[in-house]
């Protein structure tokens, strides 16, 4: 019956109102090395799936094509500065992708004024809301005409609260957008705590030049969550679902509206 309350919107089929079937990827680059980068991009090609990945920097290894990758922004808002206002910090990395649609703002941090300047700087959609593992995610129409949506699981979180290594900690199976969280330098750690990231990452000032060789010496020889992550991977392989980019759903709800509102003009 509650599944009703989705029949009129555009974005219903990608809700898994029935099953699972439909899950987006997304990743937070968060100034990771080059090396950490390509390291997810090469998983998703391998599993045939397609991954949003969210750019804090200029990185080569995002600024060559890969058809399974689509790139959004990732702007600080966290760190002042009077010379990048949240306008500047935009449009800079618009400037290094200018094809990017879409943003997750670092931290989640986001209201009404960074959501107006990301409308103004070309961007369709935002995701940048947090729902930890809830049932029901959905996006909806902001009043600037944007589209929001709201993600519900990523690594970090997981690790901070010290979940099982287990999928069925995830709430995959229940109604809703789900949308998945992943950061590069976490996952190529294969860290098993987030304060074993934070050890390693504290000691660069500059993470994205940190020396593989000596990146590669704090990987966590454990079970962590790259190996978590791939069980996720495999789990949704079994289960044949399919995986979207972003854009894409916001395409559908935009010219959704479009059509709207040509019908009510009688065009």
């Amino acid at each position: 019956m509650e599944h009703n309350y989705f029949k009129n919107d555009p974005l219903s089929q990608f809700y898994n109102l029935n099953k699972l079937d439909s899950v987006i990827l997304t990743c937070d680059v968060d100034w990771a090395p080059e090396y950490a980068i390509e390291s997810v991009i090469n998983l998703i090609a391998k599993y045939g799936f397609k991954i949003n990945i969210f750019a804090t920097h200029k990185s080569e290894v995002l600024l060559k094509k890969h058809e399974h990758v689509n790139i959004g922004l990732h702007p600080d808002f966290t760190r002042p500065s009077q010379k990048d206002w949240f306008d500047k910090k935009i449009l800079n990395l618009k400037e290094i992708y200018p094809n990017s649609k879409g943003m997750r703002s670092h931290r989640n941090f986001f209201g009404q004024n960074i959501g107006d300047l990301a409308h103004q700087a070309g961007l369709k959609y935002d995701v940048s809301f947090f729902l930890w593992n809830e049932p029901y995610c959905q996006a909806h129409l902001d009043y600037n005409g944007m589209v929001r949506f709201s993600y519900f699981w990523e690594d970090g979180i997981h690790l901070d609260l010290g979940k099982s290594f287990d999928v069925s900690s995830i709430n995959l199976e229940s109604p809703g957008l789900k949308i998945l969280n992943i950061h590069p330098i976490l996952f190529y750690l294969n860290s098993d705590t987030e304060d074993h990231r934070r050890a390693v990452t504290s000691q660069y000032s500059d993470l994205t030049i940190a020396p593989k060789l000596e990146i590669d010496n704090e990987i966590n020889r454990g079970y962590g969550i790259q190996n978590f992550y791939k069980e996720i991977l495999n789990y949704l392989k079994t289960k044949n679902v399919k995986t979207y980019f972003l854009e894409e759903l916001t395409d559908i709800k935009l010219n959704s509206k479009l059509l709207t509102q040509k019908m009510s003009l009688g065009i």
